[in-house]
C-alpha cells in the first residue's frame, strides 16, 4: 500500500467513496471487483472513526431476537460464515457463556428458545458449534470467579471476533489491489454540484499533507462518512430519520483460566453487555447512549467507566477491577435508522441507502458484521446509474487479500514456528501471523536482517518492532498515531511510556523521513491521543 494523492487527478471516476471505515472500504472493494473505476478517500486514517471502536465481533446479534429482528440476525449470521471463509486468518471463533440468575430479566426458557432460533437462522456450514447448556456445578468449576448468588445454570453459544481496524485496512488494501485509487489523510472540503442543479458530481479533496486540492469528478458519490456524513451533506436530519448512538468499551487485564467470552445482564438497569477476551486482554462493554456532539471529540466518561466496572465486578467479583486497572478505553458513534422514540436497544440496526441528492447516496444503519453484504447491495443498486457490472467477480467468492492460500490451522502453525525460530516469543509469533496473513514472511524478512526488530515494542502487548517499520513502508501509515492505534492497537492496551514512544517514532521516522523536530511532534500528538477516561464535562483525568 502506497499513498499517492496525485492519482486522484486521474478521473473522472465511476464511483467516489467518501469515508475509509468498513462501509466505505467494502463498497470501494466490491465496486472495483465489478469493474468500475473507483476512488476512496478518508480525511484522517483508515478506520480512524467508528470502525476502530466496535466490540470487535463478527456476529448475528443474539439480543436483536428479543425485538423480532429475525432478518437482521439471519443476515449477520450468513455474513459470519462468509467472512470466516474468505478471511480465516482475521476472523476467529469465540465461545460466549451466559450465566443465568433468578433475578434475570430474560427467563431461562426464553433464552433457550432464542439460542435454538439463533442456531436455526445460522443454518449449516457455520464456523462455530451450536448452543449448549451449563449446570451450576459446571459453571462453578469452569469459571470460579463468577458470582454464584442466585445462579441457576447457564448457556453457551458461538460467535466470532476480529481486529476491526486491522480488517478494515485489509479491505482497503484489497480495493487498491482490485484497481481502486485509495488515499488517506485526504479531506473532502465540499461537494461538487452540476451548474444550476442540485446534482452532486463529485467532491473537492484536500491533501492534508501538502497545500494541494483536486476536484474529483464522479458519476456517483457515496457518502460513507458515518456520523460525519450529515454535516458533509449539509443536511440536518428530519425527526425520526436516524439517530447517533454512542458506545463505549474498557480494555481490562486478561481473566484467568478458560478464554471464553460472557454475555451478561447489568443488575442496575437490565442492559446487556459483553466481557470478551481480545489479544490477551479483556474488553468490557458496551454502554449505549444518545449522542449529539462532535464525533471527533468523543470519549469515555468517568460515569460510563464506573458503570461498566461496577457491573463487571458484580458478575465476576474476584476480578475486583478498579479505575487503576483500566488498560485503555474507546468510544464510537454509530448512525442508525430511527423509528422515533424507541429505546436505544430497540433502535433498528437495519441498513438503508438514503439518497439526499441526485448523484449522492448515504448508507445509514447496519453494523460491522453486515458491511460486506450491505456494500454489495449498494454497488448492485448503483447499476441504475453506472450501467451493468463490467466484471462478474464478487467479494463473497474469493479469499480476502491477505488470506493464506492453504488450510488455516496448518498455515498458522508453520508461520508462527518460523517467527519463533527468529526469536519471537510464542504469543507475538502467533499474533503476527494472524494480523498479517500471507504477508507475514515480508515482516519476518525485516527481522532476519535485524534481529532487534523481533522484540516486542511493549512488554504488555504482543506486537514487535518490525511491525512499526512495515506499517510505515507498506501499510500507508502516515503518523505515529496511525501505527500504534490502528496498524497495531497498542494504545488500546497500555499507556505507552516515553521509551516506547521514542522507539516507535525512531523506527517510523527513519522509514518516513521525519526530522528530529517532526519525531518530537509525532510523539506529543500520539501521547495526547491516548484514550483517557474523562470526568463529566470533559475534564481529562488519567
Amino acid at each position: 500500500m502506497q499513498r499517492d494523492f496525485s492519482k486522484l487527478h486521474h478521473g473522472p471516476f465511476d464511483l467516489l467513496v467518501i469515508g475509509g471505515g468498513i462501509y466505505g472500504a467494502w463498497t470501494a472493494y466490491d465496486a472495483s471487483l465489478k469493474g468500475y473505476k473507483v476512488a476512496l478517500v478518508e480525511k484522517t486514517d483508515w478506520a480512524s472513526g467508528t470502525s476502530s471502536a466496535s466490540s470487535k465481533l463478527i456476529h448475528g446479534g443474539l439480543r436483536y431476537l428479543e425485538y423480532f429482528n429475525f432478518g437482521l440476525v439471519k443476515h449477520g449470521l450468513a455474513e459470519r460464515a462468509t467472512l470466516t471463509r474468505i478471511a480465516p486468518h482475521a476472523v476467529d471463533p469465540v465461545r460466549f457463556v451466559i450465566p443465568k440468575y433468578e433475578s434475570d430479566r430474560v427467563s431461562s426458557w426464553r433464552m433457550r428458545i432464542g439460542l435454538a432460533l439463533y442456531d436455526i437462522l445460522a443454518g449449516p456450514g457455520q464456523p462455530v458449534a451450536r448452543h449448549d447448556r451449563f449446570t451450576v456445578p459446571e459453571l462453578r468449576e469452569a469459571f470460579p470467579y463468577l458470582d454464584t448468588e442466585g445462579l441457576i445454570g447457564g448457556f453457551s453459544y458461538g460467535d466470532c471476533q476480529e481486529d476491526d481496524a486491522r480488517l478494515t485496512l485489509e479491505v482497503v488494501a484489497a480495493a487498491e489491489a482490485a484497481g481502486a485509487v485509495v488515499v488517506n489523510h485526504a479531506k473532502v472540503t465540499e461537494l461538487l454540484r452540476a451548474p444550476g442543479a442540485d446534482r452532486v458530481t463529485g467532491a473537492v479533496v484536500e491533501n492534508r499533507l501538502a497545500e494541494e486540492t483536486v476536484a474529483v469528478k464522479a458519476r456517483l458519490t457515496i457518502n460513507a462518512a458515518g456520523p460525519w456524513a450529515p454535516t458533509l451533506a449539509r443536511q440536518a436530519p428530519r425527526k425520526g430519520d436516524y439517530k447517533l448512538i454512542k458506545g463505549v468499551h474498557l480494555m481490562m487485564p486478561k481473566l484467568p483460566g478458560r478464554q471464553d467470552a460472557f454475555l451478561l445482564t447489568a443488575r442496575s438497569d437490565g442492559r446487556v453487555f459483553f466481557v470478551i477476551p481480545w489479544y490477551d486482554h479483556t474488553i468490557v462493554g458496551t454502554t449505549e447512549s444518545d449522542f449529539d456532539g462532535d464525533p471527533a471529540n468523543i470519549h469515555v466518561t468517568r460515569e460510563e467507566a464506573e458503570y461498566l466496572l461496577a457491573e463487571a465486578n458484580r458478575a465476576m467479583q474476584p476480578a475486583n477491577w478498579g479505575s487503576d486497572d483500566i488498560c485503555g478505553c474507546f468510544a464510537g458513534v454509530r448512525t442508525l435508522v430511527s423509528g422515533g422514540g424507541e429505546s436505544l436497544s430497540a433502535v433498528s440496526r437495519d441498513f438503508d441507502i438514503r439518497k439526499p441528492n441526485p448523484g449522492l447516496w448515504m448508507p445509514v444503519g447496519g453494523k460491522y458484521t453486515t458491511a460486506r453484504g450491505d456494500a454489495e447491495e449498494i454497488v448492485d443498486e448503483a447499476q441504475a446509474v453506472l450501467g451493468p457490472h463490467r466484471s462478474g467477480r464478487r467479494s463473497s467468492q474469493q479469499g480476502l487479500l491477505w488470506a493464506p492460500a492453504r488450510e488455516e490451522t496448518q498455515w498458522l502453525a508453520v508461520t508462527a514456528a518460523r517467527g519463533r525460530a527468529l526469536g519471537l516469543d510464542e504469543r507475538a509469533a502467533h499474533w503476527l501471523a494472524k494480523r498479517h496473513g500471507n504477508r507475514t514472511p515480508a515482516v519476518l524478512a525485516l527481522v532476519e536482517n535485524d534481529r532487534s526488530l523481533g522484540r516486542r515494542l511493549n512488554d504488555n502487548a504482543p506486537f514487535i518492532r518490525a511491525e512499526v517499520v512495515y506499517a510505515a513502508t507498506d501499510e500507508m501509515a502516515i503518523t505515529l498515531d496511525d501505527i500504534i492505534r490502528r496498524r497495531m492497537p497498542l494504545t488500546l492496551m497500555t499507556q505507552p511510556d516515553d521509551a516506547v514512544l521514542d522507539d516507535a517514532a525512531a523506527l517510523a521516522g527513519r522509514a518516513l523521513g521525519w526530522s528530529a523536530a517532526e519525531r518530537k511532534q509525532q510523539i506529543v500528538y500520539a501521547r495526547g491521543r491516548w484514550p483517557y477516561v474523562h470526568a463529566p464535562n470533559s475534564a481529562k483525568a488519567a
